[in-house]
């Protein structure tokens, strides 16, 4: 009877004792030492939750709107329990920053939590992790300083139709004292002057954009009218007016563009990573601005 060899049985009790630690430390990396593993959709439900406490937004809507705008590329546990994700923005873009990838970390459920509900700790921002309850006055400091520009650039729009309309008011009735009649398009300047000065007054925005493109179909009959009457061309009053007339037109279309740009700049951002985690949350929602810049 052959004896065993006590150091091969040794060798491999050990081996088998370390290859069973060895999976139960892949084990615990994956899943966390509370055995807790998130799932994709608890990840749009913890951010949620963190937003839902600063104002009455659904959670439920905020989560949807999350997952419009962001795309989980991963979403691993850690050692230390807490949950790792990777995210995607999902908007396409011209932009340089387009297509951005941060981390998001998550702490587990803590003990006897029968809802299971993680916590967002962490978001990473320029390759660093902060904490969250930092990205909330950085979004909405930066969200709202985009927004007030496009409220700015409104603004100015608005008052450079109302130049506008003016110029063409004040050159038809030179035109008119000169003819001794009234000319075409006075009337119908007149008209969009006061609808224009009626929407403006109640910030009706659909009405401001209606009365602006009913002057600017009588733009051409008001710069050419002295094209029709001779009169009209060697008066150095009228020939002055209708100069800032079409200065105005110029001037109009530069503070639209601008209110364009203002809109579109805006709009990108609560697209873009870090703030579109919170944009929607923290009532930030896109404009429509409703004119183009060849209108």
């Amino acid at each position: 009877m052959r004896k065993r060899n006590l150091p091969s049985i040794f060798f491999f009790a050990v081996a088998a004792a370390l290859s069973t630690w060895i999976g139960q430390i892949g084990a615990l990396a994956q899943t966390g030492p509370g055995g807790k593993e998130m799932k994709k959709d608890e990840l749009y439900l913890s951010v949620a939750r963190r937003l839902n406490a600063l104002n009455e937004s659904p959670s439920s809507a905020i989560a949807n709107e999350l997952d419009t705008v962001i795309e989980i590329t991963s979403l691993t546990m850690r050692p230390d329990g807490k949950a790792e994700a990777t995210i995607k923005e999902r908007a396409p873009s011209d932009a340089a920053q387009a297509g951005k990838m941060i981390r998001l970390v998550f702490a587990p459920p803590a003990a006897g939590d029968k809802e299971e509900k993680w916590t967002w700790e962490q978001f990473e921002n320029n390759r660093r992790l902060y904490p969250v309850d930092k990205l909330f006055p950085y979004a909405k400091d930066e969200l709202g300083k985009r927004k007030q520009a496009t409220v700015a650039g409104w603004g100015a729009f608005v008052t450079a139709i109302g130049k506008q309309v003016e110029a063409a008011v004040k050159a038809m009735e030179t035109a008119k004292a000169v003819l001794k009649v009234e000319p075409p398009p006075l009337a119908g300047v007149k008209t969009t002057r006061g609808a224009l000065a009626e929407a403006a007054k109640e910030n009706r925005a659909e009405g401001i954009l209606i009365a602006y493109r009913e002057l600017n179909q009588q733009t051409a009959l008001v710069a050419t009218l002295g094209d029709t009457y001779t009169d009209l061309k060697a008066n150095d009053a009228y020939l002055r007016l209708i100069d800032e007339f079409t200065k105005s037109i110029e001037a109009t279309k530069a503070a639209r563009n601008n209110y364009l740009q203002a809109v579109a700049a805006y709009n990108e951002t609560i697209l873009r990573l870090p703030f579109s985690l919170v944009a929607y949350g923290l009532e930030f929602h896109k404009i429509e601005a409703n004119i183009s810049e060849d209108q």
